[in-house]
C-alpha cells in the first residue's frame, strides 16, 4: 500500500477518477487484502459524514446537498475511524449495514414502475433497503447491486433485492452480470434457484410457465426448487424444471435478453419553428416559445416514419397552458394528432363531446376513451404507444412518466409520418412545449 492511495481512494469516492484506473484499483484490491480493508474504511466515514451533514445549513444559512471530503481532511479522520471501528461489535456493524441501502436503480423513459421500502427517491431513480421489492409496469430498469452485480430487468415485472447478495424474481424476465465471477450472487426464480459462477445470465420467469435459466457467458449452477445440489450450466446452456421437477437442457437464446438500459432519442423538440408547419386553417400565433390560437388546424410531417429503426416505443409529451382567448375544454375538440400514411389514427387532448377532460380516441370507430375520474385543465401530459402490443396510454406530467389515467389499443406495427396540433371552431389551444421522443426494444 502506497501513501498516494489515500488521493486514490478519494478521487474513487469523489467520482473523479477514470474507468481504467478504477478497473486497476480493483484489481489491485483483490490482491492487497489492506488496500481493500482502508477503501472501506473511507467509504464508510464517507458516507456517515454525507448522512450526518445532507440537508444541513453552513452559517450563513447555505444548504449543505453534498458533502465533499477533502484529502488531508480525511487522513486526519481516518486514522480515529479505524480506532472507532476496532471497538464497534460485530453486532453493531451488522445492524449498521442492514440499514443502508444495497442497490440503486436506474429507469428507462418509458417505465412506469414504484418500490415497497425505498430508502431514497430521485427523479427517476431509487435506492433500495434490504427487502425493498420493485414492480415494474412496464419499460426496463438497471439494478446495480452494491459493487458485485447488475441487473437490467423487463417490465412487467416483480423483483425483490432480498439482501446484498440475493435477488427474487417473481415475475418477468432479466439478465444479470457479474462483476466479480463466484462473488456468490443468488437470484431465485418461482420454480429454480440460480447460483452465480461467473459471470453472465437470464431468467425468463414468465407467468404460466416454468422459469428458464440462459447462461451467456461462464457457469452458473441450477438448483430446482428444494432440491440440491442441483447441475451447473456452461456458455450457451439453458434448462427448465419440468413438471415432474427434472432439469430440461436447451440452446441458451441471448437474444431474448437486454444486454443495456433502452436509450431514448428525442425526435421533435426544442424552440417552435414556424416554417417547420403548415396551417391548414385559422391563424395561431407562433413563436420560439410555442403556438396558441383558436379554431385552427397546424401540421408537421415527422423527419421519417415512427417508432422505426428497432424502437418500439413512442412518447409525446404536450404541455398545454391557458388560451390567450377562448377555452381549452369545450364541446368541440382541442389537442394532438397522428397521422399515417394520411389517415388519423389517434388523438390526445380535450376530445369532441361534452366531457372536460383530457381523454384518448383510438379512431377505430371506438368511444372516446375517458378517465375513470376527470384530468381537468391546462396541463402536462405525455402519450406512450407500444409498437409492439399497439397499446397506448396517457400519463401525469413528463418524463418520468407519472401515473396512468388513460388506456386504449391501436393495431401493432403502426409507424406515424405525421402530426396535427389544433382546435376546432369555439375551442382554443395554447402548446407551451411538445417533444417526441422514440426507444425502447431490446439492446
Amino acid at each position: 500500500m502506497k501513501r498516494s492511495d489515500h488521493h486514490l481512494i478519494q478521487q474513487i469516492l469523489d467520482g473523479s477518477i477514470s474507468q481504467s484506473a478504477f478497473a486497476a484499483f480493483q484489481q489491485r484490491m483483490r490482491g492487497e487484502p489492506e488496500l481493500a480493508k482502508l477503501y472501506a474504511e473511507y467509504a464508510l466515514l464517507n458516507h456517515s459524514l454525507c448522512e450526518e451533514f445532507e440537508g444541513q445549513k453552513w452559517t450563513g444559512g447555505t444548504s449543505v446537498k453534498s458533502v465533499r471530503v477533502f484529502p488531508l481532511i480525511l487522513i486526519g479522520l481516518a486514522a480515529a475511524a479505524v480506532v472507532a471501528l476496532l471497538m464497534v461489535s460485530k453486532k453493531s456493524i451488522g445492524q449498521t449495514q442492514a440499514s443502508q441501502p444495497v442497490a440503486k436503480t436506474a429507469f428507462s423513459a418509458d417505465a412506469v414502475w414504484n418500490v415497497e421500502g425505498v430508502s431514497k427517491t430521485g427523479e427517476n431513480f431509487v435506492s433500495m433497503m434490504p427487502g425493498a421489492k420493485l414492480h415494474l409496469q412496464q419499460g426496463q430498469v438497471n439494478i446495480v447491486l452494491g459493487n458485485s452485480a447488475t441487473a437490467l430487468i423487463e417490465g412487467p415485472s416483480t423483483l425483490t433485492v432480498v439482501s446484498g447478495k440475493t435477488m427474487d424474481l417473481a415475475e418477468g424476465r432479466g439478465r444479470f452480470h457479474v462483476v466479480n465471477p463466484g462473488g456468490g450472487l443468488k437470484v431465485t426464480a418461482p420454480s429454480l434457484t440460480a447460483v452465480d459462477l461467473g459471470m453472465d445470465f437470464g431468467i425468463d420467469a414468465s407467468p404460466g410457465k416454468s422459469s428458464e435459466l440462459h447462461v451467456m457467458e461462464g457457469k452458473v449452477r441450477m438448483l430446482p426448487k428444494g432440491r440440491e445440489p442441483g447441475e451447473v450450466l456452461s456458455a450457451g446452456e439453458a434448462a427448465r424444471v419440468s413438471d415432474a421437477g427434472q432439469i430440461e437442457r436447451f440452446s441458451a437464446d441471448g437474444k431474448r435478453f437486454l444486454k443495456e438500459l433502452s436509450s431514448f432519442e428525442t425526435v421533435v423538440g426544442g424552440p417552435f419553428v414556424k416554417a417547420n408547419w403548415r396551417i391548414q386553417y385559422g391563424n395561431p400565433a407562433i413563436s420560439e416559445g410555442g403556438m396558441d390560437g383558436e379554431n385552427y388546424s397546424a401540421l408537421m410531417w415527422l423527419p421519417k416514419p415512427e417508432p422505426a429503426d428497432g424502437k418500439s416505443v413512442l412518447l409525446a409529451t404536450l404541455e398545454v397552458g391557458r388560451p390567450a382567448a377562448g377555452e381549452f375544454h369545450t364541446d368541440g375538440w382541442a389537442g394532438m394528432s397522428f397521422f399515417s400514411k394520411g389517415a388519423e389514427v389517434l388523438f390526445f387532448g380535450d376530445a369532441f363531446g361534452a366531457g372536460r377532460t383530457w381523454s384518448l380516441d383510438v379512431k377505430q370507430r371506438i368511444p372516446v376513451i375517458m378517465p375513470t375520474a376527470p384530468v381537468l385543465g391546462p396541463r402536462t401530459v405525455t402519450l406512450c404507444y407500444h409498437k409492439k402490443t399497439g397499446d397506448v396510454t396517457l400519463h401525469e406530467g413528463g418524463i418520468p412518466l407519472g401515473a396512468e389515467f388513460c388506456r386504449g389499443k391501436l393495431a401493432a406495427g403502426l409507424e406515424f409520418d405525421e402530426i396535427r396540433l389544433g382546435a376546432s371552431s369555439g375551442a382554443a389551444l395554447n402548446v407551451r412545449s411538445l417533444t417526441i421522443r422514440t426507444g425502447g426494444g431490446i439492446k
